[in-house]
């Protein structure tokens, strides 16, 4: 990879400015030898590697021919744009010194040096740096002065009046509380002003006031990132015939917000712009609401305030004579630069007969299928706990010799959550990966899904525990809760992503990135066991309580009734069900038959516990609990007996990343998850 260059005004060479999705910029030396070639993509063996989910591995090359710099398409999935144009792949294209280079959500742009400029643009020198230095400068005394004598009268009468003010001042307050007034309260010893609350899930939150939100350092941006997902052209219908002038384009997008303040999304800042600068406004807000549904167009907002992380589908439509054009989609939010995006030229009529069923003289070349994604950028190990807090004493314990395997478990480190692994028979853990929860072993212990927080790498991931070919199955930052089917072919996971905001349960390949899945339902916290049944949390259509079903929601049954349950983990043979309510005032573990039989609590603390899940042979059950003011992970048998900590979190259990709740909801949508083969070292 380029050293990226160290001084801010070395202009003697060429480099390449590269704008991450996030809005974070680098700048590269560009090779100074003819032919030399400078590879861009996501795998780590490229010179210029991009943290966006949506460029190729290999994803593009630079060189320079003759003195000028050359870019060549790699046949990338999602091609390579120059000013909104795409190139051609394996072709090698000539740059022009300021042309915009888009690679997904990435941009580049090739600097020339200062010699080859015509103009140097002037910069707003910074400001000086106010951090003070480690060695003061030194004071300069000013000569002293001689005092005047002062007589000590003065000072003995201002003592005088200061000291009857406070006395008449505390008569006045005495007298208040007297009669009932807003006097002093009186605190019993241990009482707490803050409670931990109760109820709702989504309203969990720790017993102690939590800390506020940090708030990021640098500017407060709102950053829209506007994708386009689709663009169809269909006619408009007047009875049986259709309109023959006149037509419908339909452009589906997906807005997110990766800066670190709302914006306001609205339908309405969307318009159609020609290269000639004719422009078309959205035209939805004249066409019947049933209408656009019956057409497909359903996500549609105004005045919808996105948060940091999030996002949210719009459908667009716009009404417009047939013909040719070369479009850009143009989205002007309050306050924000406008985003630009090039849809290239559409021929309205040939689009209108291949949507009738005639054949096209020439059809768009199919994509390429896309090798699998490289390993996630390795993260930095944070600072360890410098010291573990003691082991809770219980009555009764497990059997350390029936303890096997490693459970992998979240932390909340106040901002985000970081995952670990702990070793079940030592007590020892390690950190795995920051930014990352929720995890899933694979059946066979293999590989690990969990959700990732990275900016730069968010959404469900799966890959070996080793770290090796991680990808990215689900990229929306509202795709959670990752579980693999019994084969460990496929995930099933919840998701909040929809306009709507529905809890849909959502299936994808394990070993398939950035696809958008089968929804197969609705529904929350799934959990598939070993005999490949779907439990999960009912959501609207599928009901309050608890659910059983396949892994394609099929073979619907009932467990519980009660829609304060949550976080189900069926045993090893499929029988019993665990999971984790506060139906009577407090979070608890309970456990159940399958077909709804034999409900028992396991727990009765007045801490929180929650999040059960099954050792591999079903002889024990884990669960995080705060149990003695520290949060840690339990272990007990299926009876609810012999309970001990395995070992202390470096943390919390319970936080919310950013502030969307459709994202983050705290602890009730975390997870751990064990295995049986030993990963600790």
């Amino acid at each position: 990879m380029p050293e990226t260059s160290s001084a801010a005004d070395d202009r003697a060479r060429d480099h390449l400015l590269v704008r991450h999705p996030e809005g974070k910029s680098d700048r590269f030396p560009l090779p100074e030898g003819e032919g030399e070639v400078v590879k861009v993509g996501r795998e780590l063996d490229n010179n210029v590697i991009l943290i966006d989910p949506k460029a190729s591995r290999h994803h593009a090359e630079l060189r320079r021919m003759g003195g000028m710099i050359e870019l060549k398409d790699l046949g990338s999935i999602n091609g390579t744009l120059i000013n909104d144009n795409k190139v051609q792949a394996d072709t090698w294209i000539r740059l022009k010194p300021g042309q915009v280079i888009q690679i997904a959500e990435t941009r580049l742009i090739w600097e020339q040096d200062l010699a080859s400029q015509s103009t140097v643009p002037l910069k707003r020198p910074p400001q000086a740096n106010t951090i003070p230095s480690a060695v003061p400068p030194p004071v300069v005394q000013p000569p002293p002065v001689a005092k005047p004598q002062t007589s000590l009268v003065p000072w003995a009468i201002g003592i005088g009046l200061v000291l009857l003010v406070l006395i008449v001042a505390g008569l006045l307050v005495s007298q208040t509380g007297d009669e009932g007034g807003p006097g002093p309260v009186a605190q019993e010893p241990g009482a707490t002003v803050a409670q931990s609350a109760q109820g709702d899930p989504a309203s969990q939150s720790l017993g102690e006031v939590p800390a506020p939100t940090a708030t990021p350092s640098g500017p407060q941006l709102a950053i829209p990132v506007i994708e386009i997902l689709s663009t169809d052209v269909l006619p408009i219908i007047f009875g049986a015939s259709p309109n023959t002038t006149d037509a419908y384009i339909f452009v589906d997008v997906r807005a997110r917000n990766v800066g670190n303040i709302p914006y306001v999304f609205s339908i309405s800042n969307f318009t159609l712009r020609t290269r000639e600068g004719q422009e078309f406004a959205e035209a939805g807000a004249t066409i019947s609401e049933n209408y656009l549904r019956t057409l497909g167009a359903i996500d549609r907002f105004e005045d919808l305030s996105l948060t940091p992380g999030g996002s949210v589908p719009g459908s667009l439509v716009y009404e417009l004579p047939i013909g040719t054009y070369d479009f850009d989609l143009v989205f002007e939010g309050p306050e924000l630069e406008p985003v630009v995006l090039g849809l290239g030229v559409i021929n309205m009529e040939r689009e209108l007969l291949l949507a009738a069923g005639t054949p096209a003289a020439a059809l768009d070349a199919a994509i390429e299928e896309e090798e699998p994604t490289a390993q996630p950028s390795p993260t930095r190990q944070p600072t360890p706990t410098a010291t573990r807090p003691p082991l809770i004493p219980a009555p009764q314990v497990v059997a350390r010799s029936a303890l096997q395997g490693t459970i992998a478990f979240p932390v909340y480190n106040g901002e985000t959550y970081d995952l670990y692994f702990g070793d079940v028979a030592s007590g020892d853990t390690i950190f795995y990966r920051s930014q990352a929860s929720q995890p899933a072993f694979s059946p066979d212990g293999s590989r690990i899904a969990f959700h990732s927080w990275d900016p730069s790498y968010r959404g469900l991931v799966t890959q070996d525990i080793s770290g090796a070919n991680g990808m990215i199955v689900a990229n929306f930052i509202e795709d959670q809760l990752p579980t693999w089917t019994a084969d460990g072919e496929e995930i099933v996971l919840l998701t909040r992503r929809s306009g709507d905001r529905k809890s849909n349960l959502v299936k994808v390949g394990s070993r398939q990135e950035l696809t958008e899945g089968e929804i197969i339902g609705e529904g929350e916290y799934p959990t598939i066991g070993r005999n490949g049944q779907l439990v999960f949390k009912g959501w609207e259509t599928s009901g309050f309580g608890l659910r059983v079903a396949t892994d394609s929601l099929t073979g619907l049954q009932s467990i519980t009734d009660s829609n304060k349950d949550t976080a189900p983990s069926p045993s090893p043979d499929g029988e019993q069900i665990a999971f984790m309510s506060d139906r009577a005032g407090n979070w608890d573990i309970y456990l159940i038959n399958v077909d709804g039989s034999n409900l028992r609590r396991l727990t009765d603390d007045e801490a929180r516990d929650g999040l059960p899940t099954w050792s591999p042979d079903g002889n024990a059950i884990a669960f995080v609990s705060e149990r003695g003011g520290v949060w840690a992970v339990w272990v007990m048998t299926p009876d609810g007996l012999g309970m001990s900590q395995l070992f202390t979190l470096p943390g919390s259990a319970d936080g919310s990343v950013g502030t969307d709740t459709f994202a983050s909801r705290g602890w009730a949508e975390e997870r751990l998850s064990w295995t049986s083969e030993d990963l600790v070292e």
